[in-house]
């Protein structure tokens, strides 16, 4: 008797640690940004994923010959389904992004500059703005490993693409040729050419490193 009860105990802390094993949670980083993630086993070769990712970076860049200051903030939300083949560490992931990715450009000229096919003073531009968002919702694929899958503890590493779209660009200057038309005209030809010049960004490449846990 006390061996069948010994059996039952077993056999019931080995479930209990399997059900335990359904849930994880992850930190990550990488050319998404910050990221948190909730993700739950249905079995041994799909998962469900949650996704939250944030953060912000600034850097100078020269696009369209005029120097800018960037502020890129990575805002997105999202869910993925994850597909194990082997039922180990690697899986094949797709899913969606909630995409709230933007961009904002900024530049003050001391020299004379070129908008669109005229060279102003920087009293006729003043400041040069510009307001860059994607799609709404992004498609992603990726690849990746889930070292955590047999243990409490593990490593993750993911790559692939989002493909958030064209981008939408809105430029602006404050100068004192504002409502001057011609002006205008040549301002809507630098907002197309930075249009242009980030169309790149359509499809945004990223590998994220995590460390997860399993309960």
């Amino acid at each position: 008797m006390k061996g069948k009860i010994g059996l039952i105990v077993a056999l019931s802390l080995i479930q209990l640690e399997a059900a335990a094993q359904e849930h994880a949670v992850a930190g990550r980083a990488g050319l998404l940004g910050l990221g948190l993630e909730y993700s739950y086993a249905i079995n041994d070769r799909i998962a469900v994923r949650g996704m939250l990712y944030g953060s912000g970076l600034s850097f100078d860049a020269m696009e369209s010959g005029i120097d800018y200051d960037f502020d890129l903030d990575w805002d997105s939300l999202g869910v993925a389904v994850d597909f194990h083949p082997f039922a180990g560490p690697f899986r094949l992931s797709a899913g969606l992004l909630s995409n709230d990715n933007s961009l904002r450009a900024s530049s003050t000229p001391t020299e004379n500059v070129v908008v669109g096919d005229t060279s102003y003073t920087p009293d006729e531009i003043g400041s040069l703005d510009a307001d860059i968002g994607f799609d709404g919702t992004a498609p992603m694929l990726g690849i990746g490993w889930d070292w955590s899958k047999s243990n409490r503890f593990g490593f993750t590493l993911d790559l692939g693409v989002v493909k958030q779209g064209a981008p939408n660009v809105a430029l602006s200057a404050n100068g004192g040729l504002v409502e001057d038309p011609a002006f205008e005209a040549d301002l809507e030809a630098e907002e197309a050419e930075l249009r242009e010049a980030l169309d790149d960004l359509d499809l945004v490449p990223f590998i994220t490193l995590g460390m997860s846990f399993r309960f």
